[in-house]
């Protein structure tokens, strides 16, 4: 997992071409001009999902986790909290391969608090619990660089 600031991805460059692909795309991009749904930068390497959706209370929410991808996690507008938990203490509810999804419940071990200068980067099989509202119900409007590893 990497959480930094949007302003230090450079730092991350050389753990592989596909990521490498991704940052170069966040920081060289108008985030903003993201069309909901998916775009495409690389084809099925790296490709960007943007949405928009309330965030929850925490036990609205569940964990997920891939075994092919890694999540680039950035919000456009809004905040909210991410929390992160070893796979091995949670309680694995559904698993689809086709999808690369891997669902989970159980209890953040870290929260990471999500705003626009904020990224967060997860691994395959690193367990992440995303939509937790911070201080209440917000909007967020956020993209999730899938990139294949």
């Amino acid at each position: 997992m990497i959480y930094t600031d949007f302003s230090d991805l450079s730092r991350y460059y050389g753990i592989s071409e596909n990521l490498d692909t991704a940052l170069r795309f966040l920081q060289q991009s108008d985030l903003k001009a993201l069309q909901p749904g998916r775009n495409d930068v690389d084809g099925e390497k790296v490709y960007i999902n943007c949405f928009e959706y309330e965030t929850l209370p925490w036990e609205k929410t569940f964990f997920e986790a891939h075994e092919e991808y890694a999540d680039i996690h950035f919000l456009i507008s809004g905040e909210e909290n991410i929390g992160i938990s070893a796979p091995k203490v949670l309680r694995e509810t559904e698993r689809d391969p086709k999808a690369d999804f891997i669902g989970y419940k159980g209890e953040a071990e870290t929260l990471c608090k999500m705003t626009p200068e904020k990224v967060l980067i997860v691994f395959p099989e690193e367990a992440h619990m995303v939509k937790v509202q911070r201080c209440g119900p917000m909007t967020v409007q956020k993209a999730v660089v899938k990139v294949k590893i």
